[in-house]
């Protein structure tokens, strides 16, 4: 299954897939233990190198792994996991998950993320009983790279031939009429948890019916907890040592935000 060079460093093969997984060390943030974890997941499609001479060749591993990383803090008391990517961001729960699975010694207990909603009173999605219908608008340009857990709608978006890259696309699926797509409760529930964790997502509303029989209207793009921040590199991707900045500023942000308080 896997490979160990020490302690603190796995390489996994995870659905065809190989991951390096490294714990990069224990942190305090405002007293709050935490541990950082990198990962780089492969990306088997880069298969071939071109050079300006004109030579095209095979991309020489050399045991190691090419791929995107994946950066997280494991809070363990507060049963949450920060992360992000400079990889698809549509891969980053799936990837989280997996990793938080290979620390997990008691197989029995499955390991769940769900996305923390920025007040307490949101209600959650497998609570409304009818749905009436599902907009979204999102930048083809994220549908490169679809992950294998990705829901199915969006895996057939990914492969259609008519979708140009850097294309802005609106869709408005109405479940009431009868000619609309079929999808079912929980269909729904993973279009919009999926969407809604994606940055090329602009827009996501979701229109159905609550416990009382009323109508509602529900904005999910802007529904749960996110950091943003700028940083500098001279790098085309982000070191550990500025991954380990940006985690801890993400923690002492969601540690004092008055809407988890």
């Amino acid at each position: 299954m896997g490979t160990e060079s020490n302690n603190l460093t796995r390489i996994v093969t995870l659905r065809s897939k190989k991951y390096l997984i490294k714990v990069s060390g224990h942190y305090q943030t405002l007293g709050v233990n935490a541990y950082g974890i990198a990962v780089v997941r492969e990306r088997n499609t880069w298969q071939t190198k071109a050079t300006r001479d004109g030579s095209i060749t095979g991309i020489a591993l050399n045991q190691g792994i090419i791929g995107d990383p994946y950066f997280f803090f494991v809070v363990p008391e507060k049963k949450v996991i920060l992360g992000f990517t400079t990889g698809p961001s549509g891969s980053l729960k799936s990837v989280a998950k997996s990793t938080l699975e290979q620390f997990n010694s008691i197989r029995t207990r499955t390991i769940e993320i769900n996305l923390i909603p920025k007040e307490k009173e949101y209600s959650s999605l497998n609570d409304i009983p009818k749905y009436n219908s599902l907009y979204f608008k999102i930048n083809s340009s994220f549908l490169v790279d679809v992950t294998d857990d990705a829901p199915k709608l969006i895996k057939d978006l990914s492969l259609a031939p008519y979708i140009e890259n850097n294309m802005q696309l609106a869709f408005d699926l109405d479940f009431k009429n009868e000619n609309s797509p079929s999808l079912s409760k929980d269909s729904i529930v993973e279009l919009v948890s999926y969407l809604s964790d994606n940055e090329g997502c602009t827009l996501l509303r979701v229109k159905g019916i609550n416990n009382e029989g009323k109508n509602f209207n529900l904005e999910f793009s802007n529904a749960f907890l996110n950091y943003k921040t700028e940083i500098n590199t001279r790098n085309k991707f982000v070191d550990e040592n500025n991954s380990i900045r940006v985690l801890d500023e993400a923690l002492v942000n969601y540690l004092t935000s008055s809407s988890i308080q």
